[in-house]
């Protein structure tokens, strides 16, 4: 009876194989033919010494011998440089070595989306790669940075960053959204959010982004595309809430990831609440960028002199000043002509500079929400590459509105002074007015509530609407499925 040769140490062997060693020759350079027949030499020396369990030291001793044997000097001392394949390459983690395994990487590249197979042959070329380096042990810093030099060099960097988003939130589930996206970690947090602005309530929100996340988790997959968590969050949504608020949902994500860049422009006089109405908005919408345009006015004052733009450097109510002739008395209040004449004069001196905003957020594909009193309806028209909505707030009670005036008043701790706001709030109620007439002409949708809550739900739908106005045949498909997602489904149907 032959007896079984063994490759390895005491307590850890594996059997001999004619196939490992002709793999370590191919590695090294050899043909096909050569590599066969020093394999069938080597495997004879071995069985001709009787030896049962064989140091892959000696293994490769015997294999540089039987190459020199059939006279390729050069090939010999490749092996000789060369990890073999019969011989561990040792990978140093915290919790000690353990021996580098292609199909252990191969499973950790079908998380970034490649097929069993791709993967397989990613983690073969690194193997062939470290052996013939000669290397013996190596960290798992130095593994992953080679899985990714090799990543980039076959399918470029996007999978590289998707294996780098991997190994930095190791056990975390990363969502991608397009096929170049680099992954961004899953949150619970976020998921909630979005949740309540599409009109879902708290302990249900709490309550599908949970089971989600429980899916989620369950599934294979570590990187999930973006549609998938959708397609999850839909199902419970349809079951938890019904399908109008999952339809909602569905439209909702189209505008978190628009196909173009979202403008809203949210406009009204001071003391209509703007500022918060704004981050609200832009926080349900999951918006990054707000720009008040008295931000963008300061630093248009800092650049042109008083004397040169005189209307600019004074307050929307009372820009009028500005247009008096000196050599005439100073009225206390204006006529609503010359009122509307300095206001309109500094909105079209600020809209250059809320131009240029609205330009670099297209050119950065970045979705902004602008607010203030200069996005006069009519003075920012639409813009190519970009879905421009605007809307106007607005306080029709007078009593109210002087509430929102004294509240801020306490809040600013005076730096924005009451009795210059009250001094000249008949100016400021005219205006409104005035905004008010050229929205119902522009057909722009006005918010006259109240309450900070029912606005933002006013300002959501007005967005949803106009986004689902706004996309081609070909991106409802492309976004939405191709069941079409009616405003009726999405209860948008009617004007609110």
């Amino acid at each position: 009876m032959t007896r079984e040769l063994q490759i390895g140490v005491s307590g850890r062997h594996w059997p001999f194989s004619r196939g490992l060693v002709a793999e370590s020759l191919l590695n090294a350079g050899a043909s096909p033919e050569v590599a066969s027949a020093v394999a069938r030499r080597v495997e004879a020396q071995l069985r001709a010494e009787r030896r049962g369990i064989v140091p892959p030291a000696s293994v490769k001793a015997v294999m540089i011998e039987m190459t020199r044997a059939v006279g390729n000097v050069a090939l010999a001392e490749q092996v000789a440089a060369q990890t073999a394949a019969f011989d561990d390459i040792l990978v140093v983690a915290k919790k000690g070595e353990l021996p580098f395994s292609r199909g252990v990487l191969s499973r950790s590249l079908e998380d970034t989306g490649l097929s069993p197979r791709e993967a397989y042959a990613v983690a073969s070329q690194i193997d062939v790669r470290l052996r013939q380096q000669g290397v013996k042990s190596l960290s798992v810093g130095e593994i992953d940075d080679l899985v990714e030099r090799v990543l980039s060099e076959t399918y470029g960097d996007h999978l590289k960053q998707t294996y780098r988003f991997l190994r930095e939130n190791r056990g975390r589930l990363g969502v991608r959204g397009g096929d170049g996206d680099v992954p961004t970690p899953f949150s619970k947090g976020i998921l909630t959010q979005s949740l309540l602005a599409a009109g879902v309530p708290p302990d249900s929100a709490r309550k599908v982004s949970r089971s989600t996340q429980r899916q989620l988790r369950g599934a294979e997959d570590r990187v999930i595309d973006r549609h998938t968590v959708r397609e999850h969050v839909e199902g419970l949504l349809d079951a938890e809430v019904g399908p109008e608020v999952a339809a909602r949902y569905r439209l909702l994500q189209v505008i978190r990831h628009p196909p173009r860049p979202l403008v809203i422009l949210l406009g009204g006089v001071s003391g209509t609440g703007k500022s918060y109405l704004a981050a609200e908005i832009a926080y349900r919408l999951g918006i990054a960028r707000v720009v008040s345009t008295d931000s963008i006015r300061e630093v248009m004052r800092s650049m042109v002199s008083p004397a040169l733009l005189p209307t600019l450097h004074a307050s929307t109510f009372n820009a009028w000043e500005a247009l008096v002739d000196p050599n005439m008395p100073q009225p206390e209040h204006p006529s609503t002509e010359l009122l509307l004449a300095g206001f309109r004069e500094q909105v079209q001196q600020v809209s250059v500079g809320l131009g240029a905003v609205v330009r670099r957020s297209i050119e950065e594909g970045m979705s902004v929400v602008l607010e203030g009193v200069h996005l006069v309806p009519g003075y920012l028209s639409a813009r190519h590459g970009a879905i421009v909505i605007p809307m106007l707030i607005t306080l029709p009670d007078e009593a109210e509105h002087r509430h929102h005036f004294e509240s801020r008043d306490t809040q600013t701790t005076q730096s924005r002074p009451l009795h210059r706001y009250m001094r000249y709030f008949k100016e400021i109620r005219a205006m409104q007015a005035d905004l008010e007439a050229l929205a119902q002409r522009s057909g722009v949708p006005t918010l006259d509530s109240l309450s900070l809550d029912e606005s933002a739900d006013q300002a959501v739908d007005v967005v949803m609407r106009r986004v689902l106005a706004e996309l081609s045949p070909e991106e409802r498909i492309r976004l939405l499925g191709h069941e079409e997602l009616q405003l009726e489904r999405a209860g948008l149907g009617k004007e609110r």
